[in-house]
């Protein structure tokens, strides 16, 4: 019998769902024993469709995209929220300046721009061997101009440059999140996990509560909407914090805990 009330439970992908694109088998049984009960699972991360591995054996409910600038509930597309041309224009302009690498990432496809080729190797090294995708996507020359009004997000990584620096060059409606030292996305000041979350739970009704899983800043929006809010173990002080409760690592059933913990399972 499904849980009273039933949820609608949001994912974070990188360490939270996954570990270098693989999910742990005590997260796939979770799922899918929530799933049984009547709940919905599905992911928010701040990847794009063109920057995950094939999701569709997760047997997931559905998908927000992009740090919420793509939504996806039950096979329909709810949500999509380009950054516009000019603002990506603009904010290309910006990481080339300051000469980042960065992702150019829309729903169907990425692109990637070298202008460090030794952070580049660097950051490649470090996804050598795994599934994951996002550094291996095509060059930006490759990228044809009729894209631009498509992309969703723009992604830097490998810089010592301070974040704050980078904040302040930003065009107007445009959010600049920091993931981690040297790593930040640039989406739509329209989009976030939190407005993609409440985007499902409108399409889904008000009987629905919300729960959102995470482990560092990017998650904050989520966690501070969601009706019940879960930082993994693994997670940084912030998304602590910010959340209901705080379960084990991603390596020690962390998911598992949670859904068990809220009744979910």
């Amino acid at each position: 019998m499904p849980q009273t009330p039933r949820t609608a439970v949001f994912l974070d992908l990188d360490g939270t769902l996954w570990e270098a694109a693989v999910v742990p088998a005590s997260a796939l049984e979770a799922i899918r024993a929530a799933q049984a009960n009547g709940h919905k699972i599905l992911t928010n991360t701040g990847r794009a469709r063109s920057e995950v591995t094939d999701l569709t054996y997760l047997g997931l409910d559905g998908f927000c995209f992009a740090a919420g600038a793509e939504v996806i509930l039950d096979g329909e597309t709810v949500v999509h929220e380009p950054i516009g041309a000019e603002a990506a224009k603009a904010i290309a302009r910006v990481f080339d300046e300051l000469g980042f690498n960065y992702n150019l990432e829309a729903g169907d496809d990425a692109w990637i721009k070298v202008n460090n080729e030794e952070d580049y190797r660097v950051i490649r090294a470090y996804a050598a061997g795994t599934p994951d995708p996002i550094f291996s996507v095509q060059p930006a020359h490759e990228m044809p101009e009729e894209a631009w009004p498509r992309i969703l997000k723009l992604f830097y990584h490998g810089t010592d440059i301070d974040y704050e620096q980078v904040k302040a060059l930003m065009p107007e409606d445009v959010t600049l999140t920091y993931l981690a030292p040297g790593l930040a996305e640039a989406t739509s000041a329209r989009a976030s996990k939190a407005t993609a979350m409440e985007a499902v739970r409108a399409k889904l009704g008000p009987a629905w509560r919300t729960m959102a899983v995470g482990d560092s800043d990017n998650d904050l929006p989520m966690l501070h909407a969601a009706d019940i809010s879960v930082a993994m173990g693994n997670g940084n002080e912030n998304a602590k914090a910010a959340a209901t409760w705080v379960t084990t690592t991603i390596g020690d059933r962390g998911l598992w805990n949670a859904f068990k913990h809220f009744g979910l399972i």
